[in-house]
């Protein structure tokens, strides 16, 4: 086994030395830098991906303030309509209810008359009924040549 060989030390340790060092100079030149490169690139990357998160983040911000600036003025807004129009729609509700009260008026004022004339009508058909029921009962009494004027006067006369 040449491993156990002491004659041999020597030159496997010039061997290992003078490997190492070539595998060395190789890591050095070739490998070590390709791999500093490479993170470097990572990191540029990577700090690349946090700056453009960072400014879709304060985009995403401003565009949720915007949204719910919006939303309140909107919200402002459509309280304001809503009472304007409240205001308005009381408005033309008293309105109508004026001009319904003022019709209504109009129409009970009208009936009022009509039963008013009616009633007078009415007075007068049961006075000429009874003048007439009146005559009619004088005259089966025997008095057949008496009018209602002569009844009249006769009753005034036992009424004064």
């Amino acid at each position: 086994m040449p491993q156990l060989d002491f004659s041999m030390y020597a030159s496997q340790g010039l061997w290992m030395i003078g490997f190492f060092c070539l595998l060395w100079a190789m890591l050095a030149i070739f490998v070590t830098p390709k791999i500093a490169d490479i993170q470097e690139q990572r990191k540029r990357k990577i700090h690349e991906y946090v700056r453009t998160a960072e400014q879709l983040n304060q985009k995403a911000q401003s565009s949720l303030e915007k949204y719910e600036n919006t939303i309140s003025e909107a919200k402002k807004k459509a309280k304001a309509d809503m009472q304007a129009h409240q205001t308005e729609v009381q408005k033309h509700l008293k309105e109508s209810e004026i001009e319904m009260t003022a019709k209504l008026n109009q129409q009970i004022a009208s009936s009022e008359f009509l039963l008013a004339k009616e009633k007078q009508e009415t007075m007068q058909q049961i006075e000429q009924i009874a003048e007439d029921a009146a005559l009619e009962i004088v005259r089966k009494l025997g008095f057949k040549e008496i009018s209602f004027v002569d009844i009249e006067k006769i009753a005034k006369k036992e009424n004064s």
